[in-house]
């Protein structure tokens, strides 16, 4: 495959004029093409823009005077010098059918490290790809535009190249983004153009264009299944073609030279150009805006705040100050700087609704605020458990309780254990999570845990411990004064065995010490919970 290196340079630096692309404020001069009775012609509702306006391009194609029906339109608008090609369009008007030379295969993102994403976080750089298919058994050169916009459809950066195609084979071609922090976040696209040359210079298209939707994200990135809805649809109006387009916060100023090219055949073609101004703009204040996260924030948890969705509104302004009221009555948070810092986090201590107020400052010392509220919630508490031993216990036997396995709350600690044994010793609190107990009489004790954790939130749980009428004595199976390995070793001689009828194995009734007719691992327990102690 013959491939040539890009002649083209990607303008990251450009999402200024945002879609004001097709922006055809002057009367349009029209340049005939091929067939000598086609016709194109070029137009906006006004003659200059400012930052964040709406402007809708449109024009007539006709054929020997009267409405094309099925064709489709290329537009390329060039940044003001020396900044070049800055964005391309092909619009599809009814249902032109081609032929068509090459297809679009693919549209793609993926993160820094070329694993696939469909979501990125506003600020965040971006792999963009796209795959041509050259159908012709034949070679072709094609040049390949692929436009980024956000959900608002302004346009937030393009690459084109020029490649030699060999018959009946594919090209890729992918480039690094950054979407800018001010980008409006939710639903977004990505459109793909292939054409023979520029539209400037008389290229003509060789496909329609494809689209490939994402998602832009003020808090993360990654592959989430974002479903492809159909594209957009055609425009059916016969002879006529129209597109909204919308500037970006701090568009670039100055004259933007626009080309405009219809065709119905590779043979019938006419083009137009145009240009249209874009104004400096001053005195405009800056839009505060902010986001925060976790969605559900919970007391003593951080939270984050971040206001990089604010813009200074303006080419070549900065937001130099951003100042924070959390609501809850703490002291204000202030950053400065040229930009300042967008970001910062604050820790609520108690359960209610605030607002949240975000002050910014630009570098014309003009200001906007902005509010919300956000809910400080308990979060998830704690949860109580424990166990004990010996499993079964004796009269004036001491028995463990652990409360290990409890577990505190979301951002906290558990700072106490209060324990009811049910045998009218009363209520013990204890900071640790291991304690032990007596029980003086026989019988089923249901014994209560309550914990505490360091946010006042409480679990409490209970069970039922068993207290035989016997002593400790039992667990002496040698009857010798003594727990040791000895009486081990009864139970490991008789361990598997049950007591029929008939017996099974080396049944030893002595070797069944929690009398359920069988030896095996909880008599097993028992005696080793008390190993070493003094019958």
């Amino acid at each position: 495959m013959k491939y040539k290196k890009n002649v083209y340079t990607l303008l990251l630096t450009l999402p200024i004029l945002a879609i004001v692309l097709f922006g055809l404020a002057n009367p349009s001069k029209l340049v005939t093409q091929g067939s000598p009775g086609l016709t194109i012609t070029a137009r906006t509702d006004q003659q200059s823009y400012t930052l964040r306006q709406k402007a809708t391009v449109s024009g007539n194609v006709t054929v020997d005077g009267s409405p094309a029906t099925d064709f489709v339109v290329a537009v390329e608008v060039n940044s003001p010098s020396p900044y070049g090609p800055y964005f391309f369009r092909t619009l599809q008007i009814g249902d032109p059918t081609g032929p068509w030379l090459v297809n679009i295969t693919s549209i793609y993102l993926q993160d820094m490290s070329s694993q696939p994403i469909d979501t990125i976080k506003a600020g965040s750089l971006m792999q963009v790809g796209m795959t041509v298919y050259n159908t012709q058994s034949s070679t072709l050169m094609i040049f390949a535009a692929t436009t980024v916009y956000d959900a608002n459809m302004v346009s937030v950066g393009t690459n084109f190249w020029t490649s030699s195609m060999d018959p009946l084979q594919s090209v890729s071609q992918k480039f690094m983004l950054q979407i800018p922090k001010w980008a409006c976040s939710g639903r977004a696209l990505i459109i793909g153009c292939v054409y023979s040359n520029e539209p400037k210079s008389g290229g003509i298209v060789y496909c329609p264009e494809r689209a490939f939707y994402y998602c832009i994200s003020r808090t993360q990135s990654g592959l989430f299944g974002i479903t492809q809805p159909p594209p957009p649809p055609p425009q059916t109006a016969p002879g006529v073609y129209a597109d909204p387009i919308r500037l970006p916060p701090d568009p670039r100023p100055g004259t933007y030279s626009v080309y405009v090219l219809g065709q119905s055949s590779p043979s019938s073609k006419s083009s137009a150009t145009t240009t249209f101004n874009v104004q400096s703009t001053t005195g405009v204040p800056p839009q505060a805006s902010f986001v925060y996260w976790p969605l559900n924030p919970s007391i003593n948890r951080v939270v984050s705040f971040d206001a990089s969705s604010s813009t200074p509104e303006g080419y070549n302004d900065v937001i130099t100050r951003y100042e924070w009221d959390f609501g809850d009555g703490t002291q204000k948070y202030v950053t400065t700087g040229n930009p300042a810092d967008p970001t910062a986090s604050h820790v609520y201590t108690q359960a209610t609704q605030y607002i949240v107020t975000l002050n910014v400052t630009d570098s014309e010392a003009l200001w906007c605020t902005t509010s919300k509220p956000i809910t400080i919630g308990l979060g998830y508490g704690p949860t109580a458990n424990f166990t004990w031993a010996p499993e079964t216990g004796m009269l004036n036997q001491s028995i463990t309780f652990d409360a290990s396995n409890s577990r505190p709350g979301d951002y906290s600690t558990l700072v106490n254990y209060m324990w009811n044994f049910s045998d009218g010793t009363g209520i013990f609190n204890v900071s640790t999570p291991q304690t032990t107990h007596i029980f003086a009489q026989p019988g089923n004790y249901t014994v209560m845990l309550a914990v505490l954790d360091s946010v006042n939130r409480t679990a409490s749980t209970s069970a039922t411990v068993q207290i035989q009428n016997a002593t400790i004595k039992i667990y002496d199976l040698n009857n010798d004064g003594k727990i040791d390995g000895k009486d081990l070793g009864i139970i490991a001689w008789a361990f598997g065995s049950a007591a029929g009828p008939p017996p099974i194995g080396n049944w030893n009734p002595i070797a069944d010490v929690n009398l359920d007719g069988k030896v095996d691992g909880k008599d097993l327990a028992l005696i080793a919970a008390v190993f070493g102690l003094d019958p």
